[in-house]
């Protein structure tokens, strides 16, 4: 594993890893794990050096690859198992000027996915992790931010499963993955009143009967479990690229890199390039980026 890794200085401290608040579009709602969008894109970009022909994150989240997706002007697609993130994520992936100028209408029974999905992150702004924002400050962040690129699409429901990925029509080739999967066994959604997560649920019905992130109904899986998980299933619908996956210390004890290197090596094609080590501001220890090619 030593010989792997080196030194690499973005983000070279907590205030460039963090969201920024005054980020258009990401603003809207961060997670425990969210990232700075913008240091994501510049990441991608240094890493990979020729635009991605699409940007997956199997663990979106909050959304922060979503907005990254829209700076590098790439096509994004991801999947998120918790309703009120997946709804957040379509937002920020999809959303444009012309939904915002429909943000203020009444609701109707036939009003789109992406609309009522920014009407979510609308009443979830006094909610956690919400930005705090009126209504004119969410719709003027869709005219400032880059457009969305057409095609880009978030699906609710688990990334180890091919069939979450099979409608998406990826490219075969020249994919990036960027992605911050849950670094700890006790992950869980967002705290948000009930009446929204049930709204969300009805804006995004799980695929495949997968049941909510918060209720309890399956055993976790590890971190590493996840991480194989996701390459398997890009493998399994035929998708190659660059996989840039973010890893900070957990709560299983012992050399967890070592261990996912060994299990991506062992359970997948996949080969790891490179572990980036950015430095020792995640909060649990340094925060490295593992650099494989999927």
């Amino acid at each position: 594993m030593a010989q792997v890794i080196r030194a690499y200085g973005n983000p070279s401290r907590l205030e460039e890893y963090l969201p920024d608040p005054g980020e258009p579009v990401d603003r809207w709602f961060t997670a425990l794990n969210s990232g700075n969008a913008r240091a994501i894109a510049a990441t991608i970009s240094d890493i990979v050096l020729t635009p991605p022909s699409v940007l997956i994150d199997p663990f979106c989240g909050a959304g922060s690859s979503c907005t990254a997706a829209r700076l590098l002007g790439v096509r994004f697609a991801g999947v998120e198992i918790d309703p009120v993130l997946a709804c957040v994520s379509l937002a920020k992936c999809q959303c444009g000027p012309r939904h915002g100028a429909r943000l203020a209408e009444r609701p109707r029974t036939d009003d789109e996915p992406q609309l009522r999905c920014l009407r979510l992150v609308r009443d979830l702004q006094g909610a956690d992790g919400g930005g705090g924002l009126g209504e004119e400050e969410i719709v003027a962040d869709l005219t400032r931010a880059p457009a969305p690129v057409p095609g880009g699409t978030v699906v609710r429901g688990d990334s180890t499963d091919p069939a979450n990925w099979a409608d998406m029509k990826l490219p075969a080739t020249d994919a990036v993955m960027f992605t911050s999967p849950p670094f700890y066994s006790d992950w869980r959604g967002p705290d948000v009143p009930p009446h929204l997560r049930a709204g969300a649920s009805a804006v995004l019905p799980a695929r495949r009967n997968v049941a909510d992130a918060d209720a309890g109904a399956e055993p976790a899986r590890g971190y590493c479990d996840l991480v194989v998980g996701a390459l398997l299933a890009m493998e399994s619908v035929a998708v190659h690229g660059t996989a840039i996956i973010e890893h900070e210390p957990g709560d299983s004890g012992g050399d967890r890199l070592a261990v996912l290197s060994e299990r991506i090596r062992r359970e997948t094609e996949a080969e790891v390039l490179e572990v980036l080590e950015t430095g020792d501001f995640s909060g649990a220890g340094t925060l490295s980026l593992v650099v494989c090619r999927f």
